[in-house]
């Protein structure tokens, strides 16, 4: 809409309706804006939407319903006034029709250019009166689909004049709503857009389209210059081959198709979207749109339309399609689509008898100490030279993938056997034991890999790649630079695994896990806010494990994920349990995630089912995530969201120690920030490092987000923490860690520090 009639709308059109001088200044005013405006095409195109926005205005009431007697329906006195302001003067044809397409206002210029008088028109049926007898169908379906849903619309059509005479011209069709929206017909605007002295035509070349008129008698094909333009020619030579040889091998069948469809009735329109021949030797990929002129018998005489140059669109919807399938480094495929690669495979193992594939899961030894010691621009230099070696290994129609981090995936296809798995991860170990050239320094970092082949037992891609993985965890607790098949043999090479395995496994079924809690004390009013869930496992053998004996165990093997639900569902009945206490309050259960946790499948569903069986709010879960955990996985940021869609909060873990960074704080999306024990540990008593807190609750006031410390051991730092403002606390000044029986009696009996 033009600035000036945007102005004029905001001034009046907020007046009462009522108010009739008001009401006849704004015509006046947009009488005199459509004038000004004569010679700019879109401007007349928006005058004509602004005045069918104002035609929802009348001055007498407009009923949705059709009277039976034809004439005027849509409010005789605005329909008066708009045909007086726009149509009788305006310098193309233009009528208005109901929605049944009754022609209910007919200017002079359609007089003229289709040779019906006004009082031969109105009342009469408009693709009746203007199309072939075999285009009226589709002509009625189509625009009185556009009235009905409101859609404004700009095409070239074929109508027929009172003489019989075809006519290419461009429609522009502006529904009309009544003020409740309810459609009451369209406003319709034809022009001629190949008239030589037409001042629209020229500003539509101005455009750059390129424009072209085919004489089917005659096998002659007109070409406007932007045309040439458009493929680098000069000169034309006049035969329709300009258009159709330059047509792209792949696309030319399905070009000629449409045309020939088109040209035979089938379709109301051609529209093509196909690669053209540049004169420089590449291909652009161009838009045609066209419309036949047929003659009285409705045979097609001319193809008449326009090209545009649409190659900057095509190759930015490829790069957006190309991205989002592929890691920004590497280029590589990401685990999106690795994952549907795999997916294809399995469609595979059931159609042929007897293919199999196997997945090859990497992950890049002490890549994290080249980070540490080189810097992170270190680190992408050996992700991108560790691609292109890995990439020397491949057979053909295997594939490489980035999960994320350090982690790479291989999709070896159609293996006889796991020999050939082993074959393709032998060689990637061999290509991955030379140095590499980061900088002025060589840096080793060889590769663990984990096998993992198709089996009927497997039904979901992310099983097979599970096992991969929990294969490659095998492979680094073995000392790394190897590989290992996840397989039965496993268990039997390694029985120190295979025992703790085996005990681990079985610790759920025996009940063997154990719960303990710390209370997490709210500063401002000393009281217990929360409770923390800590695992501990009661070994028949080793006795009490605590979570670092046994943890990142389970996570190689991906025993986590079964033990983190058990956790959560537990952890959840106790919460429970204690916020029956009368002086409970709102309890928040905080539980800590891994990143396999975090990336489980049914991660969302086993949230849903907590809260729901033990009647919380999602807002009382709390997971604690540390940044490490974070970066592990593209697929975080996506998840993230889906928690937080969830109305889970996330608090960001750890945050202090030597791998947390400000950045993350704006990269995750994390509603709290929890401060490392580490920085308390010690007994000091502003903790070890006071500046640095006083900075991470600076910056996490600035953003918003409440700060909780771990590790509070004595109450000169509970005094300090209050005294930079901190949220929340937990530590053994407050509770060691205890059962849920003892947090139940530390919150019913209303404890305050």
């Amino acid at each position: 809409m033009h600035p000036r009639l945007r102005r004029q709308l905001k001034a009046h059109l907020a007046a009462d309706e009522t108010e009739r001088p008001a009401l006849r200044r704004l015509w006046r005013e947009v009488e005199a804006e459509y004038l000004k405006a004569d010679q700019d095409h879109a401007m007349l195109q928006r005058s004509l939407g602004l005045l069918a926005d104002l035609a929802r205005r009348p001055a007498e009431p407009v009923e949705p319903a059709e009277p039976a007697a034809k004439g005027p329906k849509v409010g005789a006195a605005s329909l008066a006034r708009l045909r007086r302001k726009l149509f009788e003067r305006a310098p193309f044809a233009a009528f208005i029709c109901d929605r049944k397409l009754e022609v209910l206002a007919w200017n002079d210029a359609a007089e003229h250019q289709f040779g019906h008088r006004g009082d031969e028109a109105v009342g009469r049926e408009l693709a009746e009166l203007l199309f072939p007898e075999g285009d009226r169908t589709s002509v009625r379906r189509e625009l009185q689909g556009l009235i009905q849903r409101g859609e404004v619309d700009q095409s070239l059509r074929v109508a027929s004049s009172r003489s019989g005479e075809a006519r290419l011209d461009e429609w522009t069709v502006v529904p009309l709503p009544d003020r409740h929206g309810e459609s009451l017909g369209a406003a319709i605007l034809v022009r001629e857009p190949f008239a030589s002295d037409d001042r629209y035509a020229v500003a539509w070349q101005g455009t750059g389209d390129g424009l072209f008129d085919w004489d089917l008698r005659a096998e002659k094909l007109w070409l406007s210059d932007s045309w040439l333009q458009l493929v680098g020619l000069e000169k034309a030579t006049g035969a329709p081959g300009d258009w159709l040889d330059r047509i792209h091998p792949a696309d030319r069948d399905a070009v000629q198709a449409a045309v020939r469809a088109h040209l035979e009735g089938g379709s109301t329109r051609f529209e093509s979207e196909h690669r053209l021949r540049h004169q420089g030797g590449d291909w652009r990929w161009v838009l045609t749109r066209a419309g036949a002129v047929r003659d009285a018998t409705g045979k097609a005489i001319r193809l008449c339309g326009s090209m545009m140059d649409v190659s900057e669109r095509r190759a930015a919807a490829d790069r957006v399609v190309h991205d989002a399938l592929h890691d920004p480094l590497t280029r590589l495929p990401n685990r999106s689509m690795f994952l549907d690669l795999m997916k294809r495979s399995f469609a595979r193992t059931r159609r042929r008898e007897g293919y199999a594939f196997a997945v090859l899961f990497l992950d890049l030894d002490h890549f994290k100490s080249v980070n540490d010691s080189l810097g992170h621009a270190a680190g992408d230099d050996l992700l991108v030279q560790t691609t292109r070696r890995l990439q020397t290994c491949l057979r053909e129609g295997d594939t490489l993938a980035r999960m994320g981090g350090d982690e790479f995936t291989v999709l070896v296809d159609d293996v006889k056997g796991v020999e050939d798995a082993q074959a393709v991860a032998d060689r990637i170990r061999q290509a991955t034991c030379l140095p590499f050239k980061i900088g002025s320094r060589e840096v080793f970092s060889t590769v663990s890999v984990g096998v993992a082949v198709s089996s009927p037992a497997y039904s979901r891609p992310e099983d097979l790649l599970l096992d991969a993985d929990t294969a490659m965890y095998r492979a680094k607790a073995q000392g790394r630079s190897r590989s290992v098949v996840f397989d039965g043999d496993l268990r039997e090479r390694e029985p120190q695994l295979l025992d703790l395995e085996t005990d681990l496994r079985h610790a759920l079924q025996r009940k063997e896990f154990r719960i303990q809690y710390l209370p997490v004390v709210e500063m401002a009013s000393g009281r217990i806010q929360g409770l923390e869930a800590l695992v501990r496992w009661a070994h028949p053998k080793r006795g009490m494990m605590a979570p670092d004996q046994f943890v990142p165990f389970a996570e190689e093997t991906g025993l986590i994920v079964p033990i983190g639900r058990w956790l959560l569902q537990q952890a959840g009945r106790d919460l429970q349990r204690c916020r029956q206490a009368p002086s409970a309050g709102r309890l928040m259960l905080h539980v800590n995630l891994s990143s396999k946790q975090l990336l489980q499948g049914d991660l969302l569903e086993n949230i849903d089912d907590v809260v729901k069986e033990h009647h919380l709010d999602p807002a009382d879960l709390g997971l604690e995530l540390t940044e490490s955990v974070l970066r592990q996985s593209e697929d975080s940021p996506r998840r993230l969201a889906q928690l937080h869609g969830r109305g889970v909060r996330l608090l960001m873990d750890d945050f202090g120690a030597g791998s947390s960074s400000i950045r993350s704080l704006h990269q995750f999306e994390c509603d709290s920030v929890k401060i490392d024990r580490s920085l308390f540990i010690g007994g000091a008593p502003r903790g070890e490092a006071p500046e640095l807190v006083r900075t991470i609750m600076a910056v996490a006031r600035d953003m918003g987000k409440p700060v909780v410390a771990e590790g509070v051991e004595t109450v000169e730092q509970l005094r300090f923490l209050r005294e930079v403002g901190c949220s929340a606390a937990q530590g053994y000044y407050f509770s060691p860690p205890i059962d849920g029986d003892a947090a139940c009696a530390l919150v019913e009996r209303g404890a305050r520090w």
